[in-house]
């Protein structure tokens, strides 16, 4: 009994005096984030639907993604999200159903493309204090699986009144390595987890002519307007 108690005091203990830790870590994210215009990594992201009605509805995506700034980037979607955009530096690129329409315009605001970008929601939404923040506490460490190695990443997670957010972040480069958004509406009982995991990740990588290279597609699709 007595033993229990300690661990539960330890336990609680730990976890109020990790909140500045995880808060700086969850800073140097952010900061290594909007300071990463350069990069490319692949990534699967799995969403997950159940509610009142419906049966669990799940989704999964595998991204490749490349971006080089101030205005270049390919992001390319396949599994249930067939979709490709490709930013030359001077025209955008998109293709949707599953290829089947695309449209090209001058380049946009969605060309520019920091590492930032690519979180979502995106992390100010959890760094500026808010009267809705819970808690927010380290909670250990976990690996990820990389292409080149197995990544050691310290697990953060926010408690807010209707979503939870867990995040690896690698505490040498603080990269984001695993994000898991689980949202709950009480009002009607739905509920949504959405997880991105990395599988590769580079800062400042040698890309090829071809990265960021737009290829009409053939006779056949549709041209639309954006």
């Amino acid at each position: 009994m007595h033993r229990v108690l300690l661990l539960i005091l330890l336990t609680g203990s730990i976890r109020a005096q990790s909140a500045p830790d995880a808060m700086e870590l969850l800073q140097r994210a952010k900061s290594f984030g909007e300071n990463t215009r350069s990069w490319r990594a692949e990534a699967v992201q799995t969403m997950q639907v159940s509610g009142p009605g419906l049966k669990l509805a799940s989704t999964d995506i595998h991204i490749k993604l490349a971006a080089e700034g101030p205005l270049k980037m390919s992001r390319v979607n396949s599994g249930d999200d067939r979709t490709t955009m490709v930013c030359d530096g001077t025209q955008q690129f998109y293709s949707g159903d599953g290829g089947l329409s695309y449209y090209l315009n001058e380049t946009g605001g969605q060309c520019s493309f920091p590492l930032m970008s690519f979180y979502e929601p995106s992390l100010m939404n959890f760094i500026v204090p808010s009267s809705n923040q819970a808690s927010l506490f380290v909670v250990g460490d976990d690996y990820v699986h990389l292409a080149d190695s197995e990544r050691r990443c310290v697990v953060v997670r926010i408690v807010l009144e209707q979503a939870v957010r867990t995040m690896c972040i690698d505490p040498i480069r603080p990269v984001i390595l695993r994000d898991v958004v689980e949202i709950e509406n009480k009002a009607n009982g739905f509920r949504s987890s959405t997880t991105t995991t990395f599988l590769s990740f580079e800062d400042h990588p040698n890309f090829t002519p071809d990265t960021f290279r737009i290829t009409i597609p053939a006779a056949g699709y549709r041209a639309q307007r954006p």
